[in-house]
């Protein structure tokens, strides 16, 4: 699809959102400020799919009105603060495609001044979005949505492996819980290193400015770095800890090794989908191909250390089963 067609559907897919949620949100002020955000989302719109028709680009179908209302119903579920805080994430990463677009030479001088204009409705939209949201756990959204994601991956190829070698629920089911704890604590430690080393080098270059503008302020307290790392470090490690526990917990329910397996994927692969879904919004792109993507990959990755464990099983004479 071409660039100019895929920002028209973006648009027009936010416009009918927007209008959409206006309708289901009780809060007055964002009644009326998707109200608002609709009619900005519908101008744009029309100004992508003028461009495609002096181009002569095919105008693509309208999304699906059955698939927006799921998603409208699914923020109005999960809240309006996270809604809002995907919504920033969606609109900042809208802001950089357009950039790259107003390098397209397909553009004429007018169509340029007008994708400036659409610039700067998104940047105030990313702007009112980022007000709304303030809490700690928002702010780490990306820390969460990482953390699950790690989770849930390594340890369905983790007890995936164990299964292959010793096939005993219970047994996979306590393994899987200690390395559910030690990559919670790993992943925790590594967050805090990162978030705290970036904090560092931001400081360091404020500073540096300061220098060279000569402007004698003091830098930001050192407290305030370690609680922004402290806060990274304990979201991306409970995080995990939570979805290590979607692909490990049914090995408990001691049914039979395959039943528990399989719940094991399918809990799994419904949790993946939902984290799927709310990373395709923060980073903007395709939720179907984002979807198919994260599951794909953990579904090799299980089959893969399953099929090591047959072989360790096997290759060792195990007598488990």
């Amino acid at each position: 699809m071409d660039l100019i067609a895929s920002f028209y559907i973006d648009e027009l897919h936010d416009m009918l959102l927007y209008k959409k949620l206006s309708k289901i949100v009780k809060d007055k002020e964002a009644k009326e400020k998707f109200i608002m955000l609709s009619e900005v989302e519908k101008f744009h719109s029309e100004f992508f799919k003028k461009i495609m028709n002096r181009l002569s680009i095919k105008i693509p179908k309208s999304p699906s009105n059955f698939l927006i209302t799921i998603e409208a119903i699914f923020f109005y579920i999960f809240g309006l603060n996270l809604t809002l805080k995907l919504f920033e994430e969606r609109e900042s990463a809208t802001v950089v495609n357009y950039l790259k677009l107003y390098d397209d030479e397909r553009l004429t001088k007018e169509e340029k001044e007008t994708l400036k204009r659409v610039i700067q409705d998104e940047m105030e939209h990313e702007s009112f979005f980022k007000e709304k949201t303030e809490s700690a756990f928002l702010k780490n959204l990306r820390d969460i949505l990482l953390g699950i994601n790690d989770g849930l991956i390594e340890l369905l190829a983790a007890v995936s492996g164990f299964v292959g070698v010793y096939a005993v629920g219970f047994l996979v089911g306590i393994a899987g819980i200690v390395i559910g704890v030690s990559g919670s604590l790993s992943m925790a430690v590594g967050a805090y290193i990162a978030s705290k080393s970036e904090g560092e080098l931001n400081e360091n270059k404020r500073l540096r400015r300061l220098l060279m503008s000569r402007v004698l302020n003091a830098p930001q307290p050192e407290a305030q770095e370690e609680s922004t790392a402290k806060e990274s470090a304990f979201f991306v490690g409970f995080s995990y800890f939570i979805g290590a526990l979607i692909p490990t917990l049914p090995y408990f329910l001691s049914l039979n090794i395959r039943a528990d397996q399989a719940l094991s994927y399918v809990f799994t692969i419904i949790v993946l989908a939902i984290v799927a879904f709310i990373t395709s919004i923060t980073t903007g792109v395709d939720y179907k191909k984002k979807i198919l993507e994260m599951i794909g990959l953990a579904i090799v990755a299980s089959l893969a250390t399953f099929s090591l464990g047959l072989f360790i099983h096997y290759a060792l004479g195990l007598k488990v089963y």
